[in-house]
């Protein structure tokens, strides 16, 4: 089986970089075998960037978000549960354990200002653009 590279069209740098950190692999981190990546989304409006991640099961006090320079850091931890003596998993499909993301921010945001909310299962993280990057009304004079 061949997998082809499907190309998206470029938006621009600064969301291309952001898109680019979304799209990596998004299930498992191969050099951290504990470590797996829920389903994310990720929206450009007008004024924010919103970012939703898929964290089923998990507490809201498991979740930490921190910003450091232009690098967003979302963390989460759900305990493992251990099999019963004299029980045996026929599957196991439900992902546990730690999940740690750094998503490199562009440029135009402003990260003081980002909101947080999770709501069944899902967090959803609203991250406002700066003044300047806001799109601008240039009036035209006729004469």
């Amino acid at each position: 089986m061949t997998l082809v590279k499907v190309a998206r069209p470029r938006i621009n740098r600064s969301f291309d970089s952001l898109l680019n950190s979304f799209f990596e692999d998004m299930n498992v981190d191969s050099q951290r075998s504990n470590l797996w990546r829920p389903a994310m989304d990720a929206v450009e409006t007008e004024k924010n960037f919103e970012l939703s991640f898929s964290l089923p099961g998990f507490e809201k006090e498991d979740i930490t978000v921190s910003v450091k320079k232009n690098t967003l850091n979302l963390k989460a931890t759900k305990a493992e549960i251990k099999e019963d003596e004299g029980s045996k998993y026929l599957a196991r499909e439900i992902a546990r354990g730690s999940y740690e993301r750094d998503i490199e921010l562009p440029e135009n945001v402003n990260s003081d200002k980002i909101a947080a909310e999770y709501k069944s299962g899902i967090l959803t993280l609203s991250i406002p653009k700066t003044k300047e990057a806001l799109p601008k009304e240039i009036a035209v004079i006729v004469k």
